[in-house]
């Protein structure tokens, strides 16, 4: 008797991007109630804050404008990505100075692209990237350096987090522009984003280390370093160490 040979599992890469997911949620899971409470006294001592409110660095993105685009958005992984900015984020805060920086990336990735469907889920998800972004950076001087574990001393500009959201943002499109393509390969439009935002990984990736340097803080690196593909994305992981190691 001849036995069907298995499913095909999933690939290590995608197994290290399910791991990374999955500690950006544990993440701010376990950090929520410091979060809450840098919302209600913002720490003045801290540079960043006097540029810009903690509150509006964690405004909640605008809801999905189609839904039928949540399937798109759920294919990719990042059902997650949205709901958690929905359930946490402040509402009537003003405009988040990183959101900017997303939508630049969803214009850019969506210029040819027709699908309405499409460009609900990459403007969501880029829109989401500035409030994931902006949120670790509220609790930024709270935490660890991503390689001593040492606490947190150093300032961060508004430039490198809207830089950071950027390649954020980046990286989460892509995601959806891939799952979109695996139902509707045909689809030319929505090839062109994708090339773009894969164009776009390898342009950045020279300039990763400096920005991990400056964001210093492990939330942020990991969650910054490990969004879009580029050699040192899940060095970690292939390590065997690193995951989760703070909390």
């Amino acid at each position: 008797m001849s036995l069907c040979p298995p499913p095909p599992g999933p690939t290590l890469n995608a197994s290290w991007e399910a791991l990374a997911d999955g500690l950006q949620v544990q993440r701010l899971a376990l950090h929520l109630p410091q979060l809450r409470e840098q919302l209600l006294t913002p720490p003045t001592e801290v540079s960043l804050f006097a540029r810009t409110s903690s509150g509006a660095l964690t405004t909640r993105p605008a809801a999905l404008s189609d839904p039928a685009a949540e399937p798109v958005v759920g294919d990719a992984g990042l059902a997650h990505w949205l709901r958690l900015p929905a359930d946490y984020g402040t509402p009537d805060a003003g405009t988040n100075p990183l959101a900017a920086s997303a939508s630049e990336v969803a214009d850019m990735l969506l210029a040819d692209v027709g699908d309405v469907v499409v460009r609900a889920a990459v403007s969501a998800v880029a829109a989401a990237a500035a409030w994931w972004v902006g949120a670790f950076a509220v609790i930024r001087h709270l935490g660890v350096h991503h390689t001593t574990l040492q606490p947190v001393d150093t300032a961060i500009t508004l430039e490198a987090l809207q830089y950071a959201t950027r390649i954020v943002a980046f990286g989460a499109a892509q995601r959806v522009l891939a799952a979109r393509l695996r139902s509707a390969a045909s689809d030319e439009a929505v090839r062109l984003g994708y090339c773009r935002a894969i164009t776009e990984s390898i342009g950045v990736e020279g300039t990763l280390p400096m920005l991990l340097n400056e964001l210093g803080e492990l939330r942020l690196v990991d969650l910054v370093s490990t969004s879009i593909p580029w050699r040192g994305r899940f060095t970690k992981y292939a390590g065997g160490t690193g995951a989760g190691q703070a909390e």
